[in-house]
């Protein structure tokens, strides 16, 4: 995972740059490229954990998804170093304006995007299903999972500020084919280590299950009496008379009665039916409805975090990243921030808080109020960013000599990253813990697909304000 990843940070984390400096994109039209990127790169996960859960297994689809991660860093590699395949650079002046990218740049330039999003997509959550596979206690799972996010924020620390300083220096083409190298590396590793892994075999699209509760649901009439009987049992048992499904979303307990012909099948082997489930079913089922208001309240988290990733570097851009002599910061390198000191904090909360914690109160740290300090952390952080955005336009206001120092970005992005080391282990292992083991991958990709939708909310608000953002004259 920290080679995949840092693979995928040369291209992903700076692409706002490289669209404005290699292909002449415009800075509030780069920013909205970004997120849909960034929805990309979240939204490809669930498609591939769907893959992982119902036919090929996660083992397969990291496989495969590294060697397109691959084919994308080679292809980001061909985009720099061959010319035809950019517009030509050029500095806008007041009376002209740069050369945007012919058809056929923009479509190499969409293809590259994309095979890098399915490879990096297919590779981030499922590679983290099958790393807590290899754990059987729910602790152990915990512990992985935050071990599994600081592995990707180390490696993405890495990132931003020694690839994107190369990248800061005119040496793309160096950059992207040590990202080509690296993502080699990383697919090595991972099949060295090929036989030592515990392997959970697909056990079938579990959403054919889910929508043969639903469809069941409706067609069994209400008003059943207390005295029916619920079938139990999985495709590979023998039918029997078991206790009642549990009484919350009661609803759906319909599609496990025996009414009616259903009598005939309960001496035989179960068979799936559009007209009677087994109480599992019906109790998977629930297990991912009552999981949906944790992830709808994510969609809004990613939506904010998003808007506040895509200006921030825009705000870099008008601020002096001058920090000595001839030194001078890039403008994403700023992120490496959030990603440090959520590090740090995953650490310390692992070795330290979490275990004082559970020795002062008896008890763990729940994953719900995990996620719930994360979110009110994340409100502190976009409170900040807004003091700040107001005191630099401020400042630009009085004296326009002067620029604001970007250092001050340290304390929003800095709760930023805090706040994700609450929330975001805390969310994979309940998504992971909560829902049906047979949606194992999907479960631990449902916080990639909320910020997927969360980014391309972010982008509609960007599109939205661009008046606005205009009239900031932030560039």
């Amino acid at each position: 995972m920290m080679g995949l990843t840092l693979a995928a940070t040369s291209w992903y984390a700076n692409i706002v740059v490289y669209a404005m400096k290699k292909y002449n994109i415009k800075d509030i039209s780069a920013a909205q490229f970004h997120n849909v990127v960034g929805g990309g790169v979240n939204f490809f996960p669930i498609l591939a954990a769907i893959l992982a859960d119902s036919l090929f297994g996660s083992y397969s689809v990291v496989l495969v998804s590294s060697f397109v991660s691959l084919l994308g860093a080679i292809m980001f590699t061909l985009s720099s170093a061959i010319p035809s395949l950019r517009p030509p650079r050029c500095t806008p002046t007041a009376n002209s304006s740069c050369e945007p990218p012919s058809s056929l740049q923009y479509a190499f330039l969409y293809a590259t995007l994309a095979i890098s999003m399915v490879g990096f997509g297919g590779t981030r959550f499922v590679l983290g299903a099958l790393g807590a596979d290899q754990f059987k206690k729910p602790e152990h799972q915990r512990i992985f999972f935050n071990w599994f996010i600081f592995a990707i924020e180390a490696s993405s620390v890495v990132g931003f500020t020694a690839i994107i300083y190369l990248q800061d220096k005119g040496k793309w083409t160096v950059s992207f084919g040590i990202s080509a190298a690296v993502n080699a590396i990383a697919i090595a590793l991972f099949l060295v280590g090929s036989r030592f892994y515990r392997l959970i075999l697909p056990q079938g699209s579990p959403f054919i299950s889910i929508a043969r509760v639903v469809v069941a649901s409706f067609r069994k009439t209400a008003g059943e009496k207390a005295q029916d009987q619920y079938y139990y049992g999985t495709p590979d048992t023998e039918l029997l008379p078991t206790d009642r499904p549990t009484p919350s979303l009661r609803f759906f307990n319909r599609a496990a009665l025996i009414k009616g012909e259903d009598h005939q099948q309960h001496s035989k082997p179960l068979k799936r039916s559009w007209k009677l489930c087994t109480v599992e079913e019906v109790e998977d089922l629930k297990k991912l409805m009552k999981a949906l208001p944790i992830w709808s309240g994510g969609i809004l988290l990613s939506t904010i975090s998003g808007v506040a990733a895509s200006l921030v570097i825009l705000q870099a851009l008008a601020m002096d990243r001058n920090l000595s002599r001839g030194f001078e910061i890039p403008a994403a390198s700023i992120l490496v921030f959030p990603l440090i000191c959520g590090s740090i904090a995953l650490t310390l909360l692992d070795r330290v808080v979490y275990p004082l914690w559970n020795k002062i109160f008896g008890h763990s740290l729940q994953p719900l109020k995990r996620i719930g300090t994360g979110y009110f952390l994340t409100l502190l952080s976009m409170v900040s960013f807004s003091l700040l955005e107001r005191k630099r336009l401020n400042l630009m206001a009085s004296n326009n000599d002067h620029m604001m120092p970007v250092l001050w970005l340290i304390l929003p992005l800095g709760l930023l990253g805090v706040a994700s080391s609450f929330y975001f282990p805390a969310e994979l292992a309940f998504f992971y813990q909560e829902l049906p083991k047979s949606l194992r991958s999907t479960s631990a990709s449902l916080a990639s697909l909320h910020m997927a939708v969360g980014y391309y909310l972010s982008t509609v608000l960007l599109a939205w304000f661009k008046e606005v953002l205009l009239g900031y004259q932030m560039i």
